[in-house]
């Protein structure tokens, strides 16, 4: 019991900096798996998210931010006509749609960002292709493993600067 006590406070404090754009993954039984967490197990990484984040409304950050996405397109041949399904898991590397609106519904940035789901055996090719091409654009990558809290915050990667973001958005497990 303490060490669930103490693990809900980690994740309540960890909130602070939380970001996402959720592809949720069932957790059959999250009880179990904080246990196992405390005791050093962690659940596995069924995909990632990389954004790209710039502030609406400024042509400064708003154009590097989509030529940046133009040019992953184009690098990787994607489709941009065919856009992720909302929130669940897809079979293949895919675009969601642009968030130019910060603060949505559901939508912890509290910036604009465009974002690309990635399978596992994508993840070094596009994470290496980002890190290489990015130029002043601010990146944010995270696994998704069923627990956005902690994907957000400890096991994420920032590129160009963390930025601040709404915690209420994501949960513990979903």
């Amino acid at each position: 019991m303490k060490t669930y006590v103490f693990l809900s406070a980690l994740l309540v404090a960890l909130v602070v900096t939380v970001t996402a754009h959720p592809t949720k993954y069932h957790i059959e039984n999250p009880e179990l798996w904080m246990e196992k967490m405390a005791n050093g197990s962690l659940p596995p990484f069924y995909s990632y998210h990389i954004h790209c984040l710039f502030v609406p409304h400024q042509n400064s950050s708003v154009k590097p931010a989509m030529e940046f996405r133009k040019q992953l397109v184009n690098h990787f041949q994607l489709d941009d006509t065919k856009h992720c399904g909302d929130g669940e898991h897809n079979p293949s590397v895919c675009l969601f749609d642009i968030d130019s609106e910060p603060g949505d519904s559901g939508n912890p940035f509290l910036s604009g960002q465009w974002a690309v789901f990635l399978t596992l055996d994508k993840f070094q090719e596009y994470v290496t292709w980002t890190m290489q091409n990015r130029g002043d654009n601010v990146i944010f990558i995270h696994p998704n493993s069923g627990f956005q809290k902690m994907d957000h915050n400890q096991w994420a990667l920032w590129q160009g600067g963390m930025w601040p973001l709404r915690p209420d958005a994501l949960c513990d497990h979903c």
